[in-house]
């Protein structure tokens, strides 16, 4: 719909034969209102969505954002502008250089070439620029413009459009991966694999994490926020990485909705036994679980980070949502931005009960984990609780977090120890992927039932606004253990908590700049979406377009003049003759095209000659045009009789040519 009324905007000059006496000021003037208009349609794209797609965006507004220019160039008298009007320095240098007395060359562009571009740009971001028929298009409109400055060069129209082709594809390609680096710079869903993450174990380096803003919570008053927020859990070990096992484990099932009060509740559940049907939902929406609410930014299949014993989800805006059997929830979000609230603490869970996977143990680093057990004298711990506070004193003791990685690991051979068994023997210093990794296997070793887990820790709160802020930097891997006497799964972190001082002062200067724009974007959106602000939003927006285009068209319009009347009198304020020759001149614009400004008419039709087959008969009826035209005597009936005959003669020889 936008570009039929381009085109018929863009095009209706063919027709419309009111014309404006545009001056450099309208020029100015046009350019302003063009560059407020991007910078505005830049700034809302930037505040509704995925910032690092804003770019591309905005390119493809850009056809109806440059329309004013286009508008003073279709309807104004003069066939280019100067180029002085895109630049405030170039104008002001040339206003002084007026004052001064000094002359300055002034170039002069046909906007409509820019617009063109702009439109070629524009369509190659468009949805239907990868199906065969786009290069195809291109290279004809570019031929269809082409065509009247080369009409008589064929040769040069074909070079031309095998340029334009070449140069299409080039810059289709050029533009899709620009996009496409430019959206994968997002959180969005290409830097995460529910079934697969790899880690840093086994390789020296310094770990490096986005200091940017994840999410944001605010829980309900008198409520505690959950320690750990997890993404995702993992129950394979390989070198490096961990992974989801068996297959079905990382099948997706939708999660089940409950409508209690009329309002639908997203449940994650998938362990708890009972009897009575009903009772498990009315359990995980209870009005006492503690809550709060998420905001941040979403895409398709991108995970949600949740407590390990959410119970449910209320007030998200999704096209779909979906768990595993280890718990990791992925979402479909209506919107770029979404907002929820989050019911956790309960006696159910979203994970299934232990796999064989639970349990399973690398061979390389069984010896390993059974000397330390033997160490831990965990077997004197009867209960979960003991074993687990022993384990996790044992790191806090003996070994030190740290963020620069020093241990490296070759998995060939059977000779090399590992990078986890050098990490519990000799240097025992390491991030949160080598306490995690290492507690989940010491274990399974001693038996018990153990997931590896990542996401963010909740330790920074923004006491101005009330809210807990989850960073980039914040990420953070633990352990999921299985409590058998409870049947859920809970969280256990051996990480030193030191880790969380070491990343606060990670934060780089300018961080506050850039969560004030992240706050405002993500807010602005939420608001401008919300249903009781769309009207107004769109009402208050159509007003300033409507009023700027008025008091644009009420200047413009006290400045008009007829096209016909500005070609016929050239500036002549007396009395204009018409001759039977002046009637032929929609003819001839068929043959010769519109007749530029400034040139006489005589001048023009006598382009004609070549195309008739008695030029000598064109040659007589422009000597008595220009008789009948401007000879201040009464033109005598003889010459007006003759010329109507000429005239008659070269319209019929017209019509068959």
């Amino acid at each position: 719909m936008t570009g039929v009324i381009l085109a018929l905007v863009v095009e209706a000059f063919h027709w419309v034969k009111i014309r404006w006496d545009f001056d450099e000021g309208a020029y100015s003037t046009a350019w302003q209102l063009t560059t407020v208009a991007i910078a505005v349609t830049a700034a809302a794209i930037y505040l509704d969505g995925n910032p690092y797609q804003a770019l591309p965006r905005v390119l493809t507004w850009l056809p109806l954002l440059l329309l004013p220019m286009q508008f003073v160039q279709s309807f104004g008298m003069n066939q280019s502008m100067p180029l002085i009007t895109f630049s405030f320095l170039a104008k002001h240098r040339r206003k002084r250089n007026l004052r001064l007395g000094l002359s300055e060359a002034v170039i002069h562009i046909h906007f409509g070439n820019v617009y063109f571009v702009a439109i070629l740009v524009a369509s190659t971001l468009g949805d239907r620029s990868s199906t065969w028929q786009f290069l195809p298009g291109i290279i004809i409109l570019t031929g269809w413009m082409l065509l009247s400055a080369t009409r008589s060069r064929p040769t040069s129209l074909i070079v031309a459009l095998a340029i334009a082709g070449g140069i299409a594809v080039a810059g289709q390609y050029g533009l899709e991966r620009l996009e496409n680096w430019l959206g994968n710079r997002g959180p969005g869903p290409s830097v995460f694999d529910p079934n697969s993450v790899s880690t840093m174990i086994g390789r020296p380096g310094t770990i490096r994490q986005q200091p940017d803003i994840v999410w944001r919570l605010s829980p309900v008053k008198g409520t505690p926020p959950p320690r750990l927020l997890r993404t995702a859990s993992y129950n394979t070990y390989r070198p490096s990485s961990w992974a989801v096992d068996p297959p079905d484990a990382t099948v997706l099932t939708d999660l089940d909705v409950f409508t209690y009060e009329g309002r639908p509740y997203y449940l994650l559940e998938q362990n708890s036994e009972d009897s009575k049907p009903l009772s498990k939902p009315l359990r995980a929406v209870r009005q006492s679980l503690p809550r709060y609410t998420m905001r941040g930014s979403a895409f398709a299949d991108s995970p949600l980070t949740l407590p390990g014993d959410t119970t449910s989800l209320l007030d998200f805006e999704l096209d779909g949502i979906g768990h595993n059997l280890l718990g990791t929830v992925l979402v479909s979000p209506k919107q770029s931005v979404i907002e929820g609230t989050v019911l956790w603490r309960g006696d159910t869970s979203g994970e299934k009960s232990p796999l064989k996977e639970d349990l399973a143990v690398p061979f390389k680093e069984r010896e390993t984990l059974k000397a330390v057990l033997a160490e831990l004298k965990l077997d004197e711990h009867p209960d979960l609780a003991g074993k687990l506070n022993v384990i996790h004193s044992w790191f806090f003791n003996h070994f030190k977090y740290t963020r620069d990685l020093t241990i490296r690991s070759w998995t060939q051979g059977f000779s090399t120890p590992t990078a986890l068994t050098q990490f519990l023997t000799t240097n025992r210093a390491g991030h949160c992927e080598y306490f995690a990794a290492a507690a989940v296997l010491l274990l399974r070793e001693a038996e018990i039932p153990a997931r590896y887990a990542t996401g963010y820790a909740v330790f920074e709160r923004d006491a101005k606004r009330g809210e807990y802020v989850i960073r980039g930097t914040h990420g953070h891997a633990w352990c999921r253990v299985w409590d058998e006497d409870k049947q859920l799964w809970i969280d256990f972190d051996t990480t030193p908590p030191s880790w969380a001082a070491v990343v606060a002062n990670l934060n780089p200067s300018t961080q506050s700049f850039y969560d004030t724009l992240k706050r405002l974007r993500e807010d602005f959106f939420l608001w401008r979406n919300r249903p009781t602000n769309r009207l107004w939003v769109s009402v208050i927006m159509s007003a300033i377009a409507l009023g700027v285009i008025g008091f644009v068209f009420k200047r413009l319009w006290k400045t008009k003049r007829r096209l016909e009347e500005a070609r016929r009198s050239n500036g002549f304020e007396g009395t204009i003759r018409r001759t039977p020759l002046n009637d032929l001149e929609k003819l001839a614009e068929k043959k010769l095209g519109p007749r530029p400004l400034g040139q006489p008419f005589g001048q023009w039709i006598s382009h004609l000659g070549p195309k008739l087959p008695n030029p000598d008969v064109l040659d007589e009826a422009v000597v008595l045009h220009q008789r009948v035209r401007f000879d201040p005597a009464p033109a005598k009936p003889a010459d007006q009789e003759r010329l109507e005959q000429l005239a008659k003669a070269i319209g019929s020889s017209l019509k068959h040519v």
